[in-house]
């Protein structure tokens, strides 16, 4: 049996770029928080120290230098780390997404008239089970259709005898 392997990643765009805005925003938020809160303290520590060591110091003009440095450092390192949380997410999203996707298109094929294609889930994809109970469930359901259609072209029985038949393969 060959490999199964999803070539797009991107299957679902708004439910997978909504997951991802919404992660890309709390880890932003965090980092920003994070950040934020260790440079305040740092940098008031360190401007006291100055202060008390060097009265004639300038330090809101060390302090302006420092910052426009951290700035364009704290910038690159934001935007790689957006770019990580980007791929990491779209690539475990793409693990609940995907095998959503191939549920659906699989029963819109059988609702289409198609016929049954197993559905085959790669082993670190999500929704195994319900997989298993859509396969289960369609498997079941073509094989009543299945006997009620040979039961129909029977032509050596009477169309009440079968009713009864057909009666008798929905009444389990």
């Amino acid at each position: 049996m060959a490999k199964f392997r999803r070539r797009k990643y991107l299957i679902n765009k708004p439910v997978q770029i909504g997951y991802f805005g919404l992660t890309a925003w709390f880890i932003c938020l965090g980092i920003l928080l994070v950040g934020s809160l260790t440079y305040y303290f740092t940098l008031n520590t360190i401007i006291e120290q100055i202060q008390i060591s060097a009265q004639s110091f300038d330090a809101l003009d060390a302090v302006n230098k420092i910052n426009l440095i951290l700035q364009k450092k704290l910038a690159v390192v934001f935007v790689f780390l957006v770019i990580v949380a980007a791929a990491l997410v779209i690539f475990y999203l793409h693990r609940v997404v995907g095998p959503i996707y191939r549920i659906e298109k699989t029963l819109r094929d059988v609702i289409e008239g198609k016929p049954f294609q197993i559905i085959r889930l790669r082993k670190k994809d999500s929704f195994k089970t319900l997989a298993e109970t859509v396969n289960a469930f369609v498997t079941y359901y073509e094989s009543r259709f299945q006997k009620t259609k040979e039961i129909l072209w029977k032509k050596e029985i009477s169309d009440s005898a079968k009713i009864e038949e057909i009666k008798k393969i929905f009444s389990d």
